[in-house]
């Protein structure tokens, strides 16, 4: 069970009013489900932003309301103003814990690949991966060690570890990581095949020719 809470209290402003809750450090989110009505409720904006970077974004959340009910919710929309990037307003999807949700979950990489002292570097295809399993099972980030690559050794969703309850939907010859050569190594392999591609100059040619006129 995941140990992501967030408090929260019923809204009661709703429309352009909702401006006043944004100017008191106050979020408006709504919690839906399939067994329940909309609720409207308001949070802290710096718990939820807590709350988002230690796997909310991907992972359960218990959503305790003051003088109500918990609820077990996924996100599933966010809104940030486009300037300050400021949370604007979120929805939260109450879940059945016995039912398996489809999620995206970030990947990260452990590790230096050896092969960056060669001229490589490291390209991450993809930054998460879909995923199914129970809610309480959901990994916050899946990790994997990105030591073994090189230009002949990628790393596939099939070479993701083993996570209990955890079923990749993403395919599993997608590629997650890979190595590919840095700009300045391939400018200077440009630059030697340039070098080799230029012909020499034959010595004499030029007096062999100046001969012959003067004959």
């Amino acid at each position: 069970m995941s140990t992501l809470k967030l408090d929260a209290e019923v809204r009661e402003l709703t429309g352009r009013k909702v401006r006043q809750l944004r100017r008191s450090g106050l979020v408006p989110v709504i919690v839906y489900g399939q067994s329940m009505e909309p609720v409207t409720l308001q949070v802290n904006a710096r718990s939820l932003e807590y709350a988002l970077h230690h796997g909310g974004s991907s992972q359960l959340v218990q959503v305790d309301v003051k003088g109500g009910d918990s609820h077990n919710v996924l996100l599933r929309d966010i809104q940030r103003d486009p300037v300050s990037r400021s949370l604007m307003h979120a929805d939260f999807y109450a879940v059945n814990m016995s039912e398996k949700q489809i999620v995206s979950v970030p990947v990260h990489g452990l590790g230096t690949p050896e092969a960056l002292a060669s001229g490589l570097m490291m390209l991450q295809a993809l930054d998460q991966v879909e995923i199914e399993a129970l809610p309480a099972d959901i990994p916050a980030v899946i990790e994997v060690d990105v030591t073994p690559l090189d230009l002949e050794n990628t790393i596939t969703v099939a070479e993701l570890p083993v996570i209990e309850g955890v079923v990749y939907v993403t395919p599993v010859d997608e590629t997650v990581f890979t190595m590919v050569a840095s700009r300045a190594a391939v400018e200077e392999e440009e630059e030697m095949l340039e070098g080799e591609m230029v012909e020499p100059e034959v010595v004499g040619e030029e007096s062999e020719e100046g001969e012959e006129e003067e004959e």
